[in-house]
């Protein structure tokens, strides 16, 4: 059993030299203009505006409360209320989030069922 259990073991090692070698070869070709790593160009877009016009809309045409779509939102209400009446702005993952509540109504019931 100990034979199984060893052999076993050795078949599942991890060869850290040979990884690591790959790895410094890859920087190395890297560095040298040569893409051998898989890169991405990503653009980030500015966060949409939200006027807090817009936000009470947004909850009116929900015909949601202040306090359930800040639940929705996971905010508290005090935050929404000031959201709404221009003295906060909320943070860009925010204003995406309501975004696509706006867009796509069906995301409230969505982020309701998330617990």
């Amino acid at each position: 059993m100990t034979r199984a259990r060893s052999k076993r073991a050795r078949t599942h090692k991890r060869n850290l030299f040979a990884e690591l070698t790959e790895g410094m070869s890859a920087l190395a070709q890297a560095r040298q203009g040569r893409r051998t790593l898989r890169t991405h160009a990503v653009d980030f877009k500015p966060a949409p505006e939200l006027t807090p016009g817009e936000l009470v809309r947004v909850r009116q045409r929900l015909k949601v409360s202040r306090g359930l779509f800040a639940a929705y939102l996971r905010t508290n209400v005090r935050t929404l209320e000031n959201w709404e009446q221009g003295r906060a702005k909320p943070n860009a993952q925010a204003v995406l989030l309501i975004s696509l509540v706006k867009r796509f109504p069906d995301t409230v019931e969505r982020l309701a069922a998330i617990r």
